[in-house]
C-alpha cells in the first residue's frame, strides 16, 4: 500500500500510523464512491499489521487492524502467536488502535503473514496455524529457506485460492560498540 510506505517516513508509533491509514482508506473509499467513472464495488477496506523493532532495546512495538496475529519462534522449538490487542480493519473509521510492546530475544524469528497462507479449501484456519507453527519450529539455514519450507508445507498444490504473503524477520541486537549517543545541551536562548 503506497500510503503505508509514505507514512512510514513520518515516524509515527504503530497505533497512530494505523489511525492515519484508516483515514486514507476512508478518503479513498469516499473518492471512489463519488467518481461516476468508477463501478460501485462496495466499500474499500484492508487489514494491516505494523511492527517497529528497536535493535538496541530488543523490543518490538506492534499494532494491528483486523489482521491475523504474528508468530514468534524463539529457538526453543516453541512457536507462539503474539497476543496483540485487536483492531478493526482499515476503512471503518472512528475506532481506536492499540499497540503492544514485546521483548524479542536476539535470534528470534518473527513471522508476519496473510490469512491466505493458513486458510485453504481443505483446511480451516486453526489447522493452518498448527501446520505453520510446526513448520516454523524447524531450524532453517536462512530466512529464504524458511519461506521455501513454509510455502511447500502450506501450499503443496501450488496456486492458492487467496492472496498469500509471508514476511519472516530474524532479530539482531546492537551492542554498545554499535550505538552512538549524543548529548545535547541547552545553552539558553540566542541573544540578538
Amino acid at each position: 500500500m503506497p500510503a503505508a510506505r509514505g507514512s512510514r517516513t513520518v515516524d509515527l508509533p504503530p497505533e497512530e500510523l494505523l489511525t492515519h491509514l484508516d483515514d486514507v482508506v476512508i478518503r479513498l473509499s469516499a473518492e471512489a464512491s463519488a467518481d461516476p467513472n468508477t463501478e460501485a464495488a462496495g466499500d474499500i477496506g484492508a487489514t494491516c499489521l505494523y511492527a517497529v523493532y528497536d535493535p538496541v532495546a530488543g523490543r518490538c512495538s506492534l499494532a494491528r487492524a483486523g489482521h491475523v496475529l504474528p508468530l514468534l519462534a524463539t529457538g526453543e522449538a516453541a512457536v507462539d502467536l503474539l497476543d496483540l490487542p485487536p483492531g478493526p480493519p482499515l476503512g471503518l473509521g472512528g475506532l481506536p488502535f492499540e499497540a503492544a510492546e514485546v521483548d524479542l530475544p536476539e535470534g528470534s524469528l518473527l513471522a508476519l503473514y496473510t490469512d491466505g497462507l493458513v486458510e485453504a479449501r481443505d483446511r480451516d484456519i486453526e489447522g493452518g496455524l498448527t501446520l505453520l507453527r510446526h513448520t516454523l519450529a524447524q531450524p532453517s539455514a536462512s530466512l529464504e529457506a524458511a519461506c521455501d519450507t513454509v510455502l511447500q508445507a502450506l501450499l503443496p498444490t501450488g496456486r492458492p485460492h487467496d492472496d498469500v504473503a509471508l514476511l519472516p524477520a530474524r532479530t539482531r541486537a546492537l551492542g554498545e560498540h554499535q550505538v552512538a549517543a549524543a548529548v545535547l545541551m541547552n545553552c539558553g536562548e540566542p541573544q540578538f
